[in-house]
């Protein structure tokens, strides 16, 4: 059954010994659609050390890009927009295992993230009507052990395409709390105004590649984040910013400052129409499509499926990679004065997550079936010894071990499933972007709603 889960105080009981390690498997069996726990890990960048251009510290970079986008905003997560989750049509607070409008980052729904525009100030406080920033507080708390959660903050300026990313540690329990009736996220988060403190909280990217997300543009869109919008406007608060016209030479402008370095590619085949209104990031597609996103659906707005033709030659290109097919071609978007321009395979930027899709779903699943049910035995035998100790009582170790016994069941299919793509894979009677789409059907059944 589904429910919403309170936020306490973290204990030390040790009746939740069990729990811990059930919630260790939950989150490592996330992985296998590579989803949250090793959300970042297809992010690296290839290149080697000192690919990128960042200063040290937060505060160092806020001062870097102040000419260009003037300060980041002072982030107040109480006044800002939280973004509704919907379970049949209605809104709901707390912990779901599915919902109208997941995430996307994972199969869970968790109520209370929260998000803000902002239009640009210098440090006088003078409006840069041409830049806008966006703070987005996420909430990933699940468990009793206190917050979950991070802050980002994103500066983009519109003209000249200039963008910073900042991003929280996931440490924010001393400046964000949940409000106990609504549980969304509420808390002032550290400013510029104090350098030690704005460093505690936040930190530049580093090696990690925002741009393995955002790669059409520096805010993503979908039904979980499009959910919050301006109550004066109707409009969703985090801006859709639309390409200025069907040319990848003067289309919409995007660059990292400081991470210069960072693979800006994204694919581009004339006359496809899934490219002709805006760029697609393939790694962020993949990632959609793995937690059950079926674009047919959705794309185009006006008419979902018409250019299902088009979707299939992209993702042709894809799978063979654009050195490899003709008429498709690897892109760079505009940047300043500079116009976008095709890029061959001396593009000197490349990044992991801009390898061909088909080509790392064979083995990029980051976990070991066996090795996992091996940790879930070892759970299993775990709750048993709380429960003759009496750290959980029959009821609770009854309700963990099913659970526990259900993704044992779900993990056997899943492998079972996998080896029936293979052999047909092998004996020709599935092609390489027929099994991709296998094997994301087949996790997306199994692991999309979770155990009722």
């Amino acid at each position: 059954m589904t429910r919403a889960l309170k936020t306490r105080t973290p204990s030390r009981n040790p009746r939740k010994r069990a729990l811990l390690a059930l919630a260790a498997i939950m989150l490592s069996l996330v992985a296998i659609a590579g989803l949250a726990g090793n959300k970042d890990a297809h992010l690296k960048t290839s290149a080697k050390e000192g690919g990128h251009n960042f200063p040290p510290t937060a505060w160092d970079y806020a001062q870097l890009v102040e000419p260009i986008l003037g300060v980041p905003p002072k982030v107040d997560l109480g006044e800002a927009i939280e973004m509704p989750l919907y379970v049949e049509g209605v809104q709901v607070h707390g912990v779901f295992k599915d919902c109208d409008n997941p995430s996307r980052l994972g199969k869970g729904c968790i109520s209370g993230s929260v998000v803000q525009s902002y239009e640009g100030r210098t440090a006088e406080g003078s409006p840069l009507p041409e830049v806008v920033w966006v703070a987005f507080g996420r909430n990933s708390t699940q468990l009793d052990m206190g917050i979950a959660g991070s802050v980002q903050m994103i500066g983009y300026h519109k003209v000249t395409g200039a963008t910073a990313f900042f991003e929280s540690s996931d440490a924010i329990e001393p400046w964000a709390y949940l409000d106990e009736e609504t549980q969304r996220l509420k808390g002032v988060m550290p400013w510029i105004d104090d350098p030690a403190e704005f460093n505690r909280a936040f930190r530049t990217p580093g090696e990690i590649q925002c741009v393995g997300c955002h790669q059409n543009d520096p805010f993503v869109h979908n039904s979980f984040i499009d959910a919050a919008r301006n109550p004066e406007t109707g409009r969703p608060v985090v801006p859709v910013v639309r390409t200025r016209d069907l040319e990848f030479e003067s289309d919409l402008p995007y660059y990292v400052i400081g991470g210069e370095n960072w693979d800006m590619r994204t694919i581009y085949i004339e006359r496809n129409g899934c490219v002709g209104c805006h760029r697609i990031g393939m790694a962020t597609l993949n990632m959609y499509m793995r937690t059950g996103w079926n674009p047919h659906e959705e794309m185009p707005p006006a008419n979902p499926g018409k250019f299902r033709d088009d979707f299939e030659e992209l993702m042709d290109c894809w799978t063979n990679t654009p050195e490899k097919t003709e008429d498709c071609d690897w892109i760079v978007p505009p940047a300043g004065s500079a116009p976008g321009r095709i890029v061959g395979d001396d593009y000197p930027f490349k990044a992991e997550f801009n390898l061909p899709g088909l080509e790392k779903s064979k083995g990029d699943d980051g976990f070991n079936i066996k090795q996992e049910l091996g940790d879930i035995e070892a759970a299993i035998e775990e709750i048993e010894h709380a429960e003759k100790s009496g750290s959980l009582t029959s009821e609770e170790a009854k309700e963990q071990r099913e659970n526990l016994e259900h993704w044992i069941e779900l993990l056997k299919q899943y492998q079972s499933g996998l080896d029936e793509i293979d052999a047909a894979l092998a004996e020709g009677k599935l092609n390489e972007q027929h099994a991709y789409l296998k094997r994301v059907e087949l996790e997306s059944r199994l692991f999309g709603k979770g155990k009722d």
